[in-house]
């Protein structure tokens, strides 16, 4: 059975629509293309992803958790569940980089270089762009353990925002 190792979780800002998952670089370059899964895409050259958020800026809520194994799929409470690998090089991961600053709550220990499985959950991603202050926070889980390579795959895909990102 798998087991949860470690989790982080913070508010975390997003500019541009996305937040960025960045190892020692800070810095999350590549051309993305969210046809695949509507949600993720990690960066071919590595040690990064990029997940694609329904606001373009603003605050969004980030849970990080490292797991020994594939947990389980519980996709019940989520719109959008996709999974990609990616070639991890750092020891971390940071899921807040775009506000400029330092955020130790957002960072998620890693046992170190290796490829890892990202299985990303979001919800409340169709209710508004700019939020109304009544409106559900946008929320993501990134769930996280060593695999092999493999595509990306989509688990579970209903916003109006992965449709809209798939069909660019």
């Amino acid at each position: 059975m798998p087991s949860l190792i470690r989790r982080a979780s913070a508010q975390v800002f997003v500019d541009a629509s996305t937040v960025d998952l960045t190892g020692e670089e800070l810095v999350a370059e590549f051309e993305w293309d969210m046809t695949a899964t509507g949600l993720v895409q990690a960066d071919p050259g590595g040690d990064g992803a990029r997940v694609v958020c329904g606001q373009e800026i603003g605050d969004v809520g980030v849970t990080a958790e490292l797991w020994d194994a594939a947990p389980p799929l519980a996709a019940d409470d989520w719109q959008d569940v996709a999974e990609v690998s990616v070639a991890w090089r750092s020891a971390f991961m940071d899921f807040a980089t775009t506000d400029g600053g330092e955020n130790p709550a957002a960072q998620l220990e890693l046992p170190g270089p290796d490829d890892y499985r990202l299985r990303v959950h979001g919800r409340n991603r169709d209710d508004g762009d700019p939020r109304d202050d009544d409106a559900p926070v946008e929320e993501y889980l990134i769930q996280v353990w060593p695999a092999p390579q493999a595509g990306p795959v989509t688990a579970k895909s209903t916003s109006r925002t992965a449709a809209t990102w798939r069909a660019r």
